[in-house]
C-alpha cells in the first residue's frame, strides 16, 4: 500500500504551508493524473466534518504504470484518510 498523506516535492516538504496538508480542488475537474480516477468516486456524496479512509486499487489508482516521478511504484495500491473541511468555502465549524 503507497501511503499517499505526505505530500512532497523532489522529498521535501512545500515551502510556506506549516505541515498544512490540505487540498484544493474541484471535485471531478481536477487535470488528469492530479489524482487518481477512484479519488473522485471515493469522495462522492462526503459530508463537511466527515472523515474517510480511500483504499484505490491499481486498476482505479495509476495501474501498471505507476507515477515513478512521485515516487508511486507500478500496480500500487493507494491509501488516502481524508477529512473534509470546506465545500464552496463553507467550512466546518470549530
Amino acid at each position: 500500500v503507497f501511503d499517499g498523506s505526505a505530500i512532497k516535492v523532489d522529498e521535501k516538504p512545500i515551502p510556506g504551508r506549516g505541515n498544512d496538508v490540505s487540498l484544493f480542488f474541484v471535485l471531478g475537474k481536477q487535470p488528469f493524473g492530479q489524482f487518481p480516477p477512484g479519488f473522485d468516486a471515493g469522495l462522492q456524496g462526503m459530508c463537511v466534518g466527515e472523515r474517510r479512509r480511500l483504499i484505490v486499487p491499481p486498476v482505479l489508482a495509476y495501474g501498471s504504470v505507476g507515477v515513478p516521478r512521485r515516487g508511486i511504484p507500478p500496480n500500487a495500491t493507494l491509501q488516502y484518510d481524508i477529512t473534509l473541511v470546506s465545500i464552496n468555502g463553507l467550512a466546518m465549524p470549530q
